[in-house]
């Protein structure tokens, strides 16, 4: 799970993804309350100064503008498309939510959030 302070509108977060890609993404934001599905073009760093991504030691850091509230929970994919297949190849999926409280403590079950 993936979370982001409602503070900020610029986000960056850290993931492995399945495989490495050099274009474009699709980053699909899917807000589980409201049913709203958002699509956020990232493009390589440099070719972007809002949206971008970079790959380090394997990592995938995604930096994007979002504007979330507080408790949002999303459902998250990204994704590459491939001219040669014509297809969108999911390089990532998972779930993110929006707090400002501290994760060190953070636990999620069965569709619900706690804090230590």
């Amino acid at each position: 799970m993936k979370v982001v302070n409602p503070n900020d509108t610029r986000h960056t977060i850290k993931l492995i993804s399945r495989f490495n890609t050099v274009g474009d993404l699709n980053m699909l934001l899917y807000n589980e309350s409201t049913q709203v599905e958002n699509n956020i073009k990232i493009s390589p760093t440099g070719f972007s100064l809002t949206n971008h991504y970079q790959i380090i030691d394997g990592y995938f850091d995604l930096t994007f503008d979002f504007v979330f509230s507080e408790s949002d929970k999303f459902r998250i994919k990204i994704a590459d498309f491939d001219l040669f297949l014509g297809v969108n190849k999911v390089i990532y999926r998972g779930k993110l939510i929006a707090i400002t409280e501290e994760t060190q403590n953070f636990l999620a079950d069965n569709n619900e959030f706690y804090y230590e």
